[in-house]
Order: C-alpha cells, then sequence, then structure tokens
C-alpha cells in the first residue's frame, strides 16, 4: 500500500445506496460451492457487514460494491455490472484445477 496526501474534490458521481454483493465459499469435495446475494436498500457498510456476520456461518466471504445501478431480476438472469472488491477474495483465483488427463494405453 501507497498512501498519497490529496486534496478535498466534489465527485464526479456518488452513489447514496449502492447494491453490495456477498459470495460465500465453502469448501465442497475438491472443489468450492458459492452461494451469492445482491444486498439492496442497504443504509450503510455496518449494515452489509453485519449480514454477513449473521449469515457467514463460517464460510469465506468476498464483498463488493456495485459499480452501476442495475435493476432487480429473476435468479436465472445473472447481474452484469462492474464490482468493487471491498473485501475477501475468491479461493478460486490461482489454484489450478485438473480437468482432465491423459493416459498412455
Amino acid at each position: 500500500m501507497r498512501p498519497i496526501e490529496t486534496v478535498h474534490a466534489e465527485p464526479r458521481d456518488c452513489v447514496e445506496s449502492p447494491c453490495y454483493r456477498v459470495n460465500f465459499w465453502q469448501r465442497s469435495g475438491q472443489a468450492w460451492a458459492l452461494d451469492a446475494y445482491a444486498l439492496t436498500g442497504v443504509e450503510d457498510i455496518t449494515e452489509v457487514l453485519r449480514w454477513v456476520d449473521e449469515h457467514a456461518l463460517g464460510r469465506r466471504f468476498e464483498l463488493f460494491a456495485e459499480m452501476d445501478d442495475e435493476p432487480e431480476r429473476s435468479f436465472q438472469n445473472p447481474r452484469k455490472t462492474g464490482l468493487i472488491r471491498l473485501l475477501g477474495t475468491n479461493p478460486n483465483l490461482g489454484e489450478t484445477v485438473e480437468i482432465g488427463r491423459f493416459v498412455k494405453i
């Protein structure tokens, strides 16, 4: 980390109540199972962290803020807006996963 001093400036854009995304990860054999949630109508980040704490059940998690306002849709329609990581890591990053193996016969 490299902190730099800056003057106050008015932001170009400001989202007063962003949608937050939470990914809960749990090891399932050799893979990671994912439970994903979008949290809307949030007052502030402390409300989100409290919700995560109540629902994590010992699982790893990632927390993001969505970059754009995206309408609420059904579960079958994935959310596509960009994300800003606020906390956590994806346990699949950097892990090599064997898909198949050739065996000489």
